[in-house]
């Protein structure tokens, strides 16, 4: 007896099924395999971002870094689609073995310069408070490549804040951080931390600094500041600018 038109579409819509579920069951697999790769991603990019540090190389920290937040984005978006991968390997083809003579010379460059400084230290002559009388002393610091001095008070050093906010939450009080956001423009979903001095006023109200480096301690006579400093009124902030051995500093009143 044949079978009729209703069992054989009966068990084709049934071998169908099973087809189906067994595309879906691919489908849990090849998910489950794409989690874990990019959870392998995310941990070899912040290896990646430890070996730059390790050898002091800003060349691929930067890189690396940048290469890290492309991937967060892409393990937090969950989307797969191909402008997410040209991003990923557009930063990776920048990462050339080629260069990895960077390495090197990062690890000599940073060597020299401690060795450097070592020396310049031992040859500087101490501040004291014999060569101060009749003096003003400044903080003098680096950020970003330009130079600021801030007169000098009790003050406490903050590390690894995020870079450029307008104020920063200390308990209940807001402390107001210089030069706040604008400073340096960074592209978008850019992460950057810095230092921050934080001091005192003569209300004992605290103000925030952020900086790179510190320097070594200015110390001038009222009159020669005077003489020395060009006003400047675009910032509020700060009173003016110093030219001293063709570098500029400016001025921040605290």
């Amino acid at each position: 007896m044949k079978p009729t038109k209703k069992v054989l579409g009966a068990e084709e819509f049934f071998q169908t099924k099973i087809k189906l579920e067994n595309e879906l069951i691919r489908l849990e697999e090849l998910e489950r395999d794409s989690k874990n790769c990019i959870t392998n991603m995310v941990q070899l990019s912040e290896t990646l971002i430890q070996i730059s540090q390790t050898n002091e190389s800003p060349y691929f920290l930067q890189r690396s870094k940048r290469l890290s937040i492309e991937i967060h984005k892409f393990q937090i978006k969950n989307e797969y689609k191909q402008k997410e991968f040209d991003s990923l390997f557009h930063i990776l083809d920048k990462i050339k073995s080629e260069d990895k003579i960077e390495f090197l010379d990062s690890a000599l460059k940073n060597r020299i310069t401690r060795i450097a400084q070592h020396i310049v230290e031992k040859k500087r002559t101490p501040i004291t408070s014999q060569n101060l009388k009749g003096k003003l002393v400044f903080i003098c610091y680096v950020l970003e490549g330009v130079n600021f001095l801030i007169p000098k008070k009790s003050y406490r050093i903050l590390r690894d804040i995020p870079a450029f906010k307008k104020q920063l939450k200390i308990g209940e009080k807001s402390v107001p951080l210089f030069p706040g956001p604008g400073f340096v423009l960074m592209e978008e979903g850019e992460k950057k931390q810095k230092n921050v001095i934080l001091m005192k006023d003569s209300s004992k109200k605290e103000h925030g600094f952020y900086f790179d480096e510190l320097k070594e301690d200015w110390a001038v006579s009222k009159t020669s500041l005077e003489g020395l400093l060009e006003k400047d009124s675009t910032n509020g902030q700060v009173l003016g600018k110093i030219k001293r051995k063709g570098k500029l500093y400016h001025l921040v009143k605290i």
